[in-house]
């Protein structure tokens, strides 16, 4: 049996619209965070350099695939290893660095708030943490 981990209501309350207000709210909240804020400027940056920008979305390409081969069950090892020394060389470059530092701090308060709706009602996560650890390959 699941447990009901929220307060019952007894009052008729049209709920998809306050849950909508909330959201709302919270994405206020997170819009005036640091980490936000610290994204936005990096991003800003980021964009400004053609050639940076250019670099790291052809990148995120090659994690997507490399994420996508893993999946298929494909032997990733060579092409991972490639894909490491290319992020290691790019994330020398401050530009870029300091926008995958602050996309990362953002992500992180975001994955907070997910953890929080997650424990709160009870949900879990539906897979092997120890084999997502093995095959992903993370840029912050």
């Amino acid at each position: 049996m699941v447990e009901d981990k929220c307060a019952k209501s007894k009052d008729a309350v049209d709920y998809r619209r306050l849950l909508r207000k909330r959201a709302d709210e919270l994405v206020e909240l997170l819009c005036q965070s640091h980490e936000y804020h610290q994204f936005l400027e990096a991003r800003q940056l980021l964009e400004a350099d053609a050639d940076h920008s250019y670099m790291l979305n052809e990148l995120r390409q090659q994690q997507l695939n490399l994420r996508m081969a893993a999946m298929l069950g494909e032997d990733i090892s060579e092409d991972s290893q490639e894909f490491e020394r290319l992020f290691l060389s790019l994330s020398k470059e401050p530009n870029i660095s300091n926008y995958l530092f602050a996309e990362g701090r953002f992500f992180r308060l975001i994955s907070e708030v997910e953890d929080a709706f997650a424990q709160r009602l009870g949900l879990t996560r539906y897979f092997d943490e120890d084999a997502a650890r093995n095959t992903d390959i993370r840029l912050n």
